[in-house]
């Protein structure tokens, strides 16, 4: 259980807001750069905290524990992004007419286009090592950090779907996912090869506007309802 953050660690001085909200950054910006570079379980609590120049003590302390602090870690990267899908989604709302390839796009290109989109490559290297790693954080996340951004991705698709249903709408959104982390990973030899040099791996824009027309085929691909065969007497 998480201490009372109002309360200071035991055997730890109380410290003024400035100071506690300094080290809570020197924490996190070490935690950063340790967990991209390690992941989930190649990290100590030790180790963030010897390079955040702190007592370990204070990790429990801001942030309950080690989970705790990587889940600060991947929101302090992921809040901001879909900060930014988020107001996209409410400028297509009020929108007369959208297309599938809007919805979908204003989903993708925060990922790439966004002047700070060098932050896209932690959270990527942060998700798919705790998928590896630790299923069950991952899930918690998926839920506290996605869920309500992905919540109103899937209602523009419906109104802009109206036929398709709910389950294959989260089943391709699930797909994007996938195909979206794969995109953000470096990819110079494999593209260069297979396309024998045609393709310019820097070409960030490019890059967005394959993956929102690839998407947005597969969100409009028929509506499979799936069932059991029936059983054979």
């Amino acid at each position: 259980m998480r201490k009372n953050k109002t309360m200071p660690a035991q055997g730890l001085p109380a410290a003024s807001a400035p100071a506690e909200q300094d080290t809570k950054e020197r924490l996190l910006k070490a935690a950063k750069e340790l967990f991209v570079r390690k992941g989930f379980s190649g990290v100590s609590i030790r180790e963030i905290a010897r390079e955040a120049e702190a007592n370990s003590a204070l990790i429990s302390y801001y942030f309950g524990d080690k989970e705790g602090l990587f889940k600060g870690v991947l929101e302090s990267f992921v809040r901001p992004l879909n900060a930014t899908r988020m107001a996209q989604f409410a400028a297509l709302e009020k929108q007369a007419d959208i297309t599938v390839e809007d919805v979908v796009r204003a989903w993708v290109a925060p990922m790439f286009l966004m002047p700070k989109s060098k932050n896209a490559s932690p959270v990527v290297s942060l998700s798919l090592t705790l998928s590896a790693e630790y299923d069950k954080l991952s899930e918690q996340i998926i839920l506290d950090l996605y869920d309500e951004m992905n919540e109103c991705f899937l209602c523009l698709l419906e109104r802009c779907l109206p036929k398709a249903s709910r389950s294959s709408l989260v089943w391709r959104l699930y797909f994007l996912v996938g195909a979206a982390l794969t995109a953000s990973r470096p990819r110079t030899k494999s593209v260069q090869k297979l396309t024998h040099g045609m393709i310019n791996h820097q070409d960030t824009a490019e890059l967005v506007d394959q993956l929102v027309q690839f998407a947005a085929a597969g969100f409009r691909a028929i509506d499979i309802q799936t069932s059991q065969p029936p059983k054979k007497i």
